[in-house]
């Protein structure tokens, strides 16, 4: 009788020890969603070539008749994940939004040539091509921007803290840290949505255009 409430006993302790000994605050499950926003391209015509070039400081081709404007941006937005037990705030982050657009999708195009015009319509459907570019790139690079964060998530942990107020700068924390290792993804992109508009920005592409229409 007596071994058998002994083993009773270690049956009725021992769920409780393997409760007490699961870890607190050491790691999260994060999803992330990345949601991409293409945007509709505005077509500006009161500036001159050189108005619009200037106006826009960026790097052109001496082929330029009109100019699209398009760089990446890239916002964030966290939910957190908080867990209390004996005092203690485990700080983590259950999803993480980013979204990646283009804050102006621009178009300029030279004031002299008339909507009406062949010249207005051909610089418009060239520039139509690079706006073409920078909306296709948001679907080409969404997987590499969500790999950056997935990436930069599984090296990080969720941070212990003791106070309430601790929280809001413990998430700017994690959310920062995926900012920086997104941000190398960005600059790659917009570096390639330069290539990409230099290379069809050529000597051969102005001479094929010009030849649509006599009035430039």
């Amino acid at each position: 009788m007596k071994k058998l409430l002994l083993l009773g006993l270690c049956f009725l302790v021992s769920p409780v020890f393997a409760q007490n000994a699961i870890p607190f605050c050491t790691s999260m499950s994060t999803r992330v969603n990345v949601r991409t926003r293409p945007g509709n391209p505005q077509y500006i015509t009161q500036f001159s070539r050189e108005e619009f070039l200037k106006k826009a400081n960026v790097q052109t081709s001496t082929y330029t008749l009109g100019l699209t404007v398009a760089k990446l941006d890239v916002s964030i937005e966290s939910k957190p994940s908080i867990k209390e037990q004996l005092g203690q705030i485990c700080v983590g982050i259950s999803e993480v939004n980013i979204e990646m657009r283009y804050p102006k999708l621009t178009v300029y195009i030279d004031k002299k040539y008339a909507p009406s015009s062949c010249e207005y319509q051909t610089i418009k459907e060239h520039e139509n091509y690079h706006v073409a570019v920078a909306q296709q790139a948001l679907t080409f690079f969404r997987r590499d921007i969500e790999d950056a964060a997935a990436k930069a998530l599984s090296r990080m942990s969720p941070k212990l803290v003791y106070s309430r107020n601790d929280i809001p700068p413990a998430v700017t924390k994690q959310v920062n840290t995926i900012t920086a290792a997104i941000q190398p993804v960005v600059d790659h992109i917009n570096k390639k949505l330069v290539e990409k508009n230099q290379a069809i920005d050529t000597k051969e592409m102005y001479q094929q255009t010009t030849a649509v229409c006599k009035n430039w």
